[in-house]
Formats: C-alpha cells, sequence, structure tokens
C-alpha cells in the first residue's frame, strides 16, 4: 500500500524500488527498536504521513519529491537532537494522565475504523450521503459480499481460536483468509472469481481495468533501489528556491507535528497494552529515550532509502496481544521485513479481507487501557473521551490527542477563578503534572525472599498474632 501511495508522486516506474524500500526501511527500523530499547515496537513508513507527503506536499504544493524527501530527512535530523537530549519524552510525560490513559482505546477505534473498509479491511462499511456511512449490502446480489462474509467467517475463527488461548491465534486467522483467497482466485481465474478487489469495481473483470485477484503471481524476486537511494540529497535545491522555501518548511514542521504526536501516542498505547507503563502511565525513561531514538533514526534512514517518514505503528500491538513483551519481538518482525525483500510476491498477495478482522480484534485488546478510567472524574474523563473518539472520527492520531490536551487545558485554565473561590490552589493539576515529570515507578521486582525466610514467615507472622492478642 505504501510503494502504490508513493508512486503517485515518484512515478509508477518507481514502485518496484519503493516495495523494495518499505520493507528494508521496515527491517532496519524493528532491529534499531529492538536493540536499542529491547521494547515491542515495530515500526515502517507511516500511513498518514505517506498520503500527506504525496496529496499535499507533492500534488498540491508543487513541491518536487525528491525535495519532500529533504524535508522528511530534515524532520529526522530534528527528532534525533530532541530524542537524545530526553525533550521528546519530557513532551510526552507532559500529557494528562487521562489523556495518556485513552490513548490505546482511540488507538483501537482507530485500528477497527481501518478493518472495516473496504481498501484495508473487511469491507463492511461503505458510503452513504445521508449517514456518512453504512453497512455494506451483505446479499448475494452485491458482488463484494462474498469477500465480507470471507473475512466475517475469519473474524469469528479467529475470535474463538483467542478465547480458547490458543498462541498465535491472529498468525493463523490471516493464513486462512490468505489460503482460502489463494485456492478460490487460482481455481477460478480472474473473470470468474468471487473475491477480486477493488470494492465496488462494475466494469469489465480484467485486470486490464484495473480488477485484480490475490493470488502470488512468482515465489521470488531480486530487490533493487536504482534510482531512489539517495535521492534525498538531491532535494535539498528547495532552500536555495524561494518558490519552495515556505513550502519545505511547512513541510518539516508538519511531518514533526504527526511523528511526535503519532508516535508517541502509539508508544503510549502498546506499552499499556503490554504491561510494561508504570502507575503513572510511563515507559522507563531510558528504554523510553532509546526507542525514541530508534524512530528518529529510522525516519533519517527511511528518507535516504527513499521513503516517507517512518513510526511505530500501531498494528504493533499484534505482537502485544500474542504475548510480546521484549525486543525480540521486533528483531523477529526485522527478520520477516528482510525475508520480503526477496519473496514480495508472496508477502504482497496477502488480500485485505484476511487482514481486516486481525485489525479489528487488535481494536479489541487496545480498548483494556481504559478500564481503570476515573469516569466520574470529568476534568480527567471528558478530555480523555474526545482524544478516544477524535482519533476514528477524524482518521488521525495527532488529532485526538491535540483535541484531548486542549480540552483538559481549557478546562484547567477555566477552573482557576473557581478555585480561587473556593481558596484551592488554581495550578494543582499543574503541578501534579511537574511533580510527577521526573518520577517513575521501580522498574525492577523486588528480590524474593530466601527459603529460609519463607520456613520462619508463619512463625513470625504466628508469634505476631499472639503477642497482639495478648495485648488486646
Amino acid at each position: 500500500v505504501n510503494s502504490g501511495m508513493l508512486s503517485i508522486a515518484m512515478g509508477q516506474e518507481f514502485r518496484p524500488q519503493l516495495v523494495c524500500a518499505t520493507a528494508l526501511a521496515g527491517c532496519i527500523g524493528c532491529t534499531l527498536m529492538g536493540l536499542l530499547s529491547n521494547l515491542p515496537f515495530m515500526l515502517a513508513p507511516g500511513m498518514g504521513t505517506n498520503a500527506f507527503f504525496t496529496f499535499t506536499v507533492v500534488l498540491t504544493n508543487g513541491m518536487p519529491w525528491k525535495s519532500a524527501l529533504a524535508g522528511v530527512f530534515t524532520a529526522g535530523l530534528i527528532f534525533v537532537f530532541l530524542s537524545l537530549t530526553g525533550l521528546r519524552t519530557i513532551l510526552v510525560r507532559l500529557f494528562p494522565k487521562g489523556v495518556k490513559g485513552a490513548i490505546g482505546a482511540g488507538v483501537g477505534l482507530f485500528l477497527t475504523l481501518i478493518a472495516f473498509q473496504g481498501s484495508e479491511g473487511m469491507g463492511l462499511t461503505v458510503d452513504n450521503p445521508a449517514t456518512l456511512v453504512g453497512l455494506i449490502d451483505l446479499s448475494g446480489e452485491n458482488y463484494d459480499s462474498a469477500k465480507v462474509w470471507l473475512s466475517i467467517a475469519e473474524l469469528c475463527i479467529t475470535g474463538v481460536l483467542l478465547a480458547a488461548n490458543i498462541r498465535g491465534a491472529l498468525l493463523i486467522g490471516i493464513v486462512f483468509g490468505t489460503v482460502v483467497c489463494w485456492i478460490e482466485g487460482a481455481a477460478r481465474g480472474v473473470e470468474n472469481s468471487a473475491l477480486g478487489y477493488p470494492f465496488g469495481f462494475t466494469g469489465d473483470r480484467t485486470t486490464a481495468n484495473g480488477f485484480r485477484i490475490y493470488v502470488p503471481d512468482a515465489f521470488a524476486s531480486a530487490p533493487t533501489l536504482d534510482g531512489l537511494a539517495g535521492a534525498v540529497f538531491e532535494g535539498f535545491d528547495a532552500l536555495s528556491d524561494p518558490a519552495l522555501l515556505a513550502s519545505f518548511w511547512t513541510a518539516v514542521f508538519t511531518f514533526c507535528y504527526t511523528d511526535l504526536l503519532d508516535s508517541s501516542g502509539t508508544f503510549i498505547a502498546v506499552a499499556k497494552v503490554a504491561g510494561l507503563t508504570d502507575s503513572r502511565g510511563n515507559v522507563p525513561t531510558k528504554r523510553q529515550n532509546m526507542a525514541f531514538l530508534a524512530d528518529a533514526t529510522s525516519s533519517v534512514i527511511g528518507s535516504m532509502l527513499g521513503v516517507s517518514t517512518v513510526g511505530t505503528f500501531a498494528e504493533s500491538s499484534a505482537g502485544v496481544a500474542d504475548g510480546a513483551k521484549t525486543g525480540l519481538s521486533s528483531l523477529v518482525t526485522a527478520g520477516c521485513f528482510f525475508l520480503s525483500l526477496f519473496f514480495s510476491p508472496i508477502v504482497s498477495a496477502v488480500p485485505p479481507l484476511a487482514s481486516g478482522p486481525i485489525l479489528a480484534l487488535i481494536g479489541v485488546t487496545m480498548m483494556s487501557c481504559i478500564k481503570d478510567m476515573e469516569w466520574d472524574n470529568a476534568e480527567e474523563s471528558i478530555p480523555a473521551f474526545f482524544s478516544i473518539v477524535v482519533m476514528p472520527y477524524t482518521f488521525s492520531i495527532g488529532y485526538g490527542i491535540v483535541s484531548g490536551l486542549l480540552c483538559w487545558l481549557v478546562f484547567q485554565i477555566l477552573l482557576m477563578p473557581i478555585r480561587l473561590i473556593r481558596k484551592d490552589d488554581p495550578f494543582v493539576r499543574f503541578k501534579e503534572l511537574l511533580n510527577d515529570l521526573f518520577q517513575e515507578d521501580s522498574a525492577e521486582p523486588e528480590s524474593p525472599e530466601s527459603p529460609e525466610q519463607l520456613k520462619e514467615q508463619p512463625k513470625e507472622l504466628k508469634d505476631s498474632e499472639v503477642t497482639e492478642d495478648q495485648a488486646v
């Protein structure tokens, strides 16, 4: 998908190179994350920033794609600086507790929305002029209904496997949907297949008209980066062009803003689901700084390879859902990215109907982030609620975080005169944030007692009880 999006801006002749660059950027990013931070976060070119790169920076603003890559490179260097100095971690820790706790649930709904769409998932939802969104026609008269029913079947099978605590349930589910799609497509061909794409296609079912089925057309292919790797350094000419200078720095600022909020939100959400945060919702400082450094460095390297901003993606929670707690899962994902360099025909033949149900089930696991939310505390719950719902409704993790932060800030400002009248500290919530900024719970568990101590413990407790009884 990423290669298809970026090829609109760079040209279809770069499609094979973009497939290779995307896999290689993901491989390097996941390796850095696993080695530097030992956290189960996965990295790849972001699906939001690639759209901004293509449709806004290049096609709307008229900036050459090489200059746009230079903007990604510059934003990455800024984030390397923020990560090395710890400023990025400080910014994230200034998020209010309610907003921080709500990010995971918002990301879960965001993933579920993607899962329900036709381009990336199950195809359950369609455009509706009256209500904006509606349910697809599931009757046999609709050609697309077969894909939706197969997705629903996969969703149910995978859900049952999860309920039965079967390890690898998500992988089993996606393999099931993919194999069924491959067998049906190979047996019936392009013109007779009931599982062809895209959704809503009404023309003649031939590849010449853009119709396709998800069946591998080869087993392996040779990776190439010709004309793409290193092109970023030719794009710095924009700094000497007055017509492009303003657009260049606007793009840099936007890349910084989206990566800061989207990646940070994903960090918090996935870490919370994995049980890697302390009571304040923070990841240990050293590991978080190294995770941010891996994220920023990957973005710089990705731009040199020829792709848009590389960041931590929300699907990292798929590994967490199967028990991932350490950077080993990141290294395994890096290995898969590396293999996909040579087996891209197989990897690219996984249909959306197979991946969509998995995203929806991941959304279920992400909702656990709000089980401890203080819903009766309006100061925290209202900003948290808007953080959750704005993410799917605006199709942006960043907008969801900003809406929650602004809501919380406005509340605190308007509450100041009321607190003064009640003779309370008007800055009490701000002081709580600053007080927690450089504090974190001990990440190391207490050492277990020796067997001798454990043997003595009942006697000590018994003696203590006798003493208390005598005292009474």
